[in-house]
């Protein structure tokens, strides 16, 4: 499976599950390393700033199926994982189940590792 493919799929299911309350404004994909290899999680919260990153740790929303397993990826860093899932994420914005979703009516959707800095996908 690819990104691009695990990032859809994974995103189809959470915005066809799930309903965030009114209050959250802004989304993150964060990104992090496992023993399983790369991984993705969806958050989101209350409050978006460009200035401040630490918007996306004050999580109010986490859904049921906050993980999506992306696996080793053989011969790519963590800028190339980053780089790919961004596109997903803006592919999926941009399809007909994305472009209806809560995540494209949203103020922000950035997606970003944990311990590095957070590319905005989406701001309105």
């Amino acid at each position: 499976m690819t990104v691009t493919s695990a990032i859809e799929t994974w995103l189809q299911e959470v915005v066809r599950d799930e309903t965030p309350a009114p209050q959250i404004v802004a989304f993150n994909v964060g990104l992090f390393q496992s023993p399983e290899g790369y991984c993705a999680y969806l958050c989101g919260a209350e409050r978006y700033s460009e200035d401040d990153p630490d918007w996306a740790h004050e999580e109010s929303f986490t859904p049921a199926h906050r993980y999506c397993v992306l696996g080793e990826l053989e011969g790519r860093d963590s800028k190339a994982v980053q780089q790919a899932v961004i596109d997903s994420v803006r592919a999926f914005l941009g399809s007909p189940s994305g472009a209806d979703s809560f995540l494209a009516k949203a103020r922000a959707v950035t997606v970003g590792f944990d311990d590095g800095e957070l590319v905005a996908v989406k701001t309105s």
